[in-house]
Order: C-alpha cells, then structure tokens, then sequence
C-alpha cells in the first residue's frame, strides 16, 4: 500500500506589481526583486496596478482593464472602455471606478464583472478618484472637480473654480475638505458639502502631483520644479519651497516622518517633513514621474531608465534594481495576500492618504 499521490499545496508570498511602456506586467518578490511571472497586455501600461481579492487590476492605455489571477497571472477578464486610460482606478467593496479620455466615469462590478454604471462628464478623466461616504470624487479636464453618487452615478456636485485648467492630480480628502492640484499652477482646498474655497496657493507651473494631507500639512510637487509643504489652516507655507531641479508630476508618499518624492531631474528625493531639508537623494538614469511607495521598511519606484528600484528608506541606499525593458510610469503596487488595494502610492484613490 502507498500513500496517496496528490499534489503538495502551492505556497504564496507578497507580491510587487510594476507595469511600464513595453506593455508587460511583473510581478516580483519585493524582498529580491526575482520576478514571479509576467503578463504581456498588449498595450502602455501608465496607471498603477490595483489589488483586489485575489486579484490584479491593469489598464491600457488603449481603454482596456485587464483582471487578472494575482498569484499566477493568468487572465480572468476584460473590460472595455470607451476611451483612453492613464487615471489608476479606485477600489471600493465589490466595484471599481474609472474615468477615460471619452468622457466618463465608468463603475465595474469586479465580483460579477458587469458594468454597473457609465456618468458622462464634461471632458476626458486622467485624475484618480476618491470615495467618500457616498460619494466618488474625480478631478475632470475641463476643469472641474465631479462628485457623483457611487451607487448608481448621479451628479451630486460640481467645484468649478472659473479658471479653467484641467485637474489630472487626484484629490486627497480629509476631515470634510477636499486638497487637490490643477494646471492653472493651484493648490485648492475646500468644503466637501458646500464647495466653499477655503484657501488657493499659488505655484509657478502646472501642478500634476496629487497631495499628501499629513500632520496639518499639505504637500504636492509642481512642474515649476518645487516641493511644497502648506499649512492646512492657514493656507501659507510651512517652509520654503524645495527647489528639486526640474519639473514634479511623481506624488510624494510618507512615511517615518520623511517625504519621498521623485523629480524630472532623475533623483529620488527624502526630505524631512519638519522643515524640507533633504535627508539624501538617490539618482537614477532616467527622469523620475512613477509615484514611490514603501512596503516593509523598503521604498519602491520606477524611473525612465526602464529599472525598478528598491533603496533603504533611511538612507537611500539601493538594495536591489530589476530591470522592466520598458520606460516607467506606472507606479508600484503590492499584493500583501490580505486582499485589501491600500498598499500603493498616493496618485492612486486607493492611497492611505
């Protein structure tokens, strides 16, 4: 007699999800960098991956999601939208939100895989949304912050300041006021019930960072090459702006007390959130637009130099780099095994801040 000849079970660990420009997703081992396996998606990959369940979620920029088997990467579905994608969409329960270059605000039922409503707005949606009790925020190009009723779409609002400049940063929202960037060069906070502006600061560029809302500040990136750091109440700095040599689009994510921010200028900047000395900056060989996170004791990012690198947060020192073959903005995800999409950066809804 023998015993049994069955399979032994297969045995997962936390997963690091990159995407980038040569239209593959990876997923690594966080702790090596070694790739588990990798997906060919047949288009440009700019957003963030989002986990969900037991499952990866990955936009083309052709207006394609891509849902997939986190743990073999095997395909499940997909789903189409109308138009161009380059927004991260944003988990909520069973469904996920996305905007498109055609005009829409899409909500997926990602158990049953069925769309569950399209909202129409005023132009193209490239800002990650937020949920708020009941609601989904999204910044929109023609200028105007949109808060529709996450259960079936409806208008519940609109912020429009009157200048006219398109918001690609995604809002970040806390207490009942929502912070969030624009390409007229401001930074805007106001009332999530009443709309009211609280305060607008004024950069010198484009601001396409979304904001991180810590400790009483709010600090974002702009294209006219500074890092920013305003009081919440007051709306004035709480130091001098960070010069960072070229032009911001990467969202800042804390962590430790300490802002990590990536910059045109191929750096990847650690600065002290009391009062925005730099702790250290590593340089890649490539600008820098994919947003960091940090998992573990350990910051994750990509660069255009078509690497991902895992560096020492409290000194910048470089673990390990993977090279992507492709060039990077899509930022990093993990897949923690517990199902929950909060482990990635700030540009996305999904962001603990």
């Amino acid at each position: 007699e023998y015993s049994p000849d069955e399979p032994l079970g297969e045995t997962f660990t936390p997963s690091l999800f990159i995407g980038s420009q040569n239209q593959h997703l990876y997923a690594l081992d966080p702790v090596t960098g070694d790739k588990k396996w990798e997906f060919f998606a047949d288009g440009s990959i700019y957003s963030s991956p989002v986990v969900v369940k037991d499952w990866v979620f990955v936009t083309c920029e052709d207006g394609r999601i891509l849902k997939l088997d986190a743990k073999h990467g095997t395909l499940l579905n997909t789903y189409f939208l109308g138009g161009q994608i380059q927004a991260t969409p944003t988990a909520d329960g069973d469904y996920l939100y996305v905007g498109d270059g055609s005009n829409n605000m899409y909500a997926w039922d990602i158990v049953a895989d069925t769309l569950e409503w399209t909202a129409p707005v005023g132009a193209g949606v490239f800002s990650s949304a937020v949920i708020f009790d009941t609601m989904v925020i999204f910044g929109c190009d023609d200028g105007q912050v949109y808060s529709l009723d996450k259960e079936d779409g409806a208008s519940i609002w609109t912020f429009d300041p009157g200048t006219g400049g398109p918001f690609v940063s995604s809002p970040a929202i806390v207490d009942t006021f929502v912070y969030i960037g624009g390409t007229d060069g401001r930074i805007y906070k106001f009332n999530v019930f009443n709309q009211n502006i609280e305060w607008q600061y004024q950069t010198g560029g484009p601001i396409l960072s979304s904001p991180v809302v810590v400790g009483g500040n709010c600090i974002f990136g702009s294209n006219d090459g500074n890092l920013y750091c305003i009081d919440v109440i007051a709306g004035l700095p709480r130091w001098d702006p960070l010069p960072l040599m070229e032009r911001v689009t990467s969202s800042p994510y804390f962590y430790n007390q300490t802002i990590y921010i990536g910059s045109y200028d191929f750096n990847m900047y650690a600065v002290n959130v009391i009062d925005g000395t730099v702790r250290w900056r590593t340089t890649s060989k490539g600008l820098i637009k994919s947003s960091p996170i940090v998992y573990n004791d350990k910051l994750y990012f990509g660069s255009y130099d078509k690497y991902l690198y895992c560096v020492d947060p409290a000194t910048g020192n470089v673990d390990w780099k993977q090279n992507i073959n492709g060039l990077i903005e899509c930022s990093p995800a993990v897949d923690k095994l517990d199902g929950r999409p909060i482990y990635t950066s700030t540009i996305s809804g999904n962001s603990p801040y």
